[in-house]
């Protein structure tokens, strides 16, 4: 009997996963540490640090656990995308594989170049505009508020999945467990620690329901979105969309059932607005490709040489990342991210805006570390959001005034003290 081959990756969830309900027959599910991505370098920068790597395990470990409870197994393998799939391929007779659509360009080689060993079926689990909304690539708007005029008027979101899956259907845990040795060998070399805030699907769905249902922190959400520390100022949903452990339609769908059942302002719909910036960029990166990574990002020339930095930049990009540039909102919003894996909106701008315009260093090297640092990773959000900022991007350049920035969105001096105290010995 032939075998479908079920990538995750990019979806660790099993509520509204239309993957775990796309083929019909024998089903393999299967998960791929990308090595490169965890492992790999670029610009002399590691892409991932120990605690992104630590999240990564953790996340593929709960999902395998959620899997088995329904009497699943999962296949989790460590390697380059397009070798591992190539050789489970030939290993169970595998004549197709599903997987969610990808964003990132080298996700998408990978994707198309599996294709030519077996049928490759490609869903969009994790975009708004999915089937019937889907936008077409060539009139894709160029900047934000066109787009969003443009889709927010018919953008009524599909209902999120909900049947039950069939075991029968699925390897079972006993039949996966042999793929998985090199896999269960990283998890014990690299054993997330107890204390590292959990980001799996049970924690998405447990703070979707204390942020909108319990606390209702999402009337206030455009009040407070643009404070620097705490838990509740924010959705904090960014990991759990980057991750994939939650359903963005059934977020959206939460939302406005809220509005409908409790109440509708424009912190309810700000939250929406949000989720529509992330949705731009995402169709922004299918259009682009590997352009995002050019020294231009998206205008002019296609340069992927890499940044070049003279000695004096050289030590002023170490400080930056160190956060010991001697700007207190800088170095404190930097420390925080070193320190926890997260940095508020609003200080992600700042410090993006003083590398590349008070320092002068490319953008990408920025990018590039906050891709090894930020544990709400993803791909199109944070390298769009960089270029952005660069003028490389979708409008025009954004330079903030730090120290006006500062003084505004921490008056007292409240956050950098409290980060600065913390960074002592």
């Amino acid at each position: 009997m032939s075998v479908s081959l079920i990538l995750l990756n990019d979806t660790l969830r099993l509520h509204d996963n239309p993957l775990l309900h796309a083929a019909s027959g024998r089903k393999a599910a299967v998960v791929i540490l990308n090595k490169a991505a965890f492992f790999g370098r670029q610009y002399g920068l590691a892409r991932a640090n120990l605690q992104r790597l630590q999240q990564q395990l953790a996340l593929i470990n709960e999902l395998k656990a959620a899997l088995a409870s329904q009497q699943i197994g999962l296949i989790t393998l460590f390697g380059n995308t397009v070798d591992c799939i190539s050789q489970l391929t030939v290993q169970l007779q595998a004549t197709a594989l599903y997987c969610a659509e990808p964003v990132a360009a080298d996700e998408c080689r990978a994707i198309q170049q599996l294709a030519g060993q077996l049928k490759v079926i490609q869903l969009d689990c994790n975009s708004l505009l999915g089937d019937r909304l889907r936008p077409d690539l060539h009139d894709l708007p160029h900047s934000f508020t066109p787009f969003r005029k443009q889709r927010e008027p018919l953008l009524a979101v599909s209902e999120p999945l909900t049947s039950l899956l069939n075991a029968a259907d699925w390897l079972s845990p006993a039949a996966t467990e042999p793929c998985n040795r090199v896999f269960a060998a990283l998890l014990q070399q690299y054993q997330p620690l107890p204390q590292s805030a959990p980001v799996g699907e049970s924690a998405a769905l447990a703070r979707l329901e204390y942020f909108i249902w319990q606390g209702r922190h999402i009337l206030h959400y455009k009040d407070t979105r643009n404070q620097l520390l705490g838990s509740d100022y924010a959705s904090f949903f960014s990991a759990y969309l980057a991750k994939g452990s939650i359903s963005v339609r059934w977020l959206w769908q939460q939302i406005a059932a809220f509005e409908t059942q409790v109440a509708a302002n424009e912190s309810t719909y700000w939250l929406k607005f949000e989720l529509l910036w992330r949705e731009f960029f995402r169709w922004q990166f299918r259009k682009h490709g590997a352009r995002w990574f050019s020294k231009g990002a998206v205008k002019g020339d296609v340069d992927f040489t890499a940044p070049r930095l003279n000695c004096t930049q050289h030590a002023a990009f170490k400080r930056w990342c160190h956060g010991d540039t001697g700007v207190a909102f800088i170095d404190a919003n930097m420390r925080l991210l070193n320190q926890s894996g997260l940095m508020s909106n609003r200080g992600r701008q700042n410090a993006a805006s003083y590398l590349i315009h008070d320092l002068g260093i490319d953008w990408r090297l920025g990018a590039a570390y906050f891709e090894q640092r930020l544990l709400d990773y993803d791909c199109a959000s944070n390298w769009g959001n960089w270029a952005y900022i660069a003028g490389t991007g979708n409008s025009g350049e954004r330079q903030f005034n730090v120290q006006k920035q500062a003084q505004h969105y921490d008056p007292d001096g409240a956050f950098s003290r409290r980060m600065l105290q913390a960074a002592q010995p």
